[in-house]
């Protein structure tokens, strides 16, 4: 058992509960549509590109950006990213999805 966790908390760590995550649906499509868009289906590259953009907008429409600047730049990101799979320019949608990873990262390093 982490004593020192429950001397600061007074809380064993199962009985903590996790902290609301507003980028959580944003950071899971983002991932996701990553996996999607990799150049691994060579017969095929433009397979479920209509699923993984749908799935994205879903998780932009969750996301409340608020006053966090990173998580407002991960949001255009993914916006613009969402416009490339639409029109099937794979190369510049994941480019697009990387640098939203990437100021996800910065929203999570700005929270703690």
């Amino acid at each position: 058992m982490n004593t020192d966790l429950m001397s600061r908390t007074g809380l064993v760590p199962e009985q903590m509960v996790p902290q609301s995550n507003p980028v959580g649906p944003l950071e899971t499509a983002v991932e996701k549509v990553l996996v999607d868009v990799r150049p691994s289906n060579l017969a095929d590259p433009l397979a479920g590109i209509g699923h993984a953009e749908e799935s994205l907008r879903d998780a932009l429409r969750r996301t409340d950006a608020g006053s966090d600047v990173a998580l407002t730049q991960a949001v255009a990101c993914a916006e613009a990213a969402c416009e490339h799979l639409r029109y099937g320019e794979l190369q510049e949608a994941r480019l697009l999805l990387v640098a939203a990873r990437g100021q996800l990262v910065r929203s999570h390093a700005g929270r703690t």
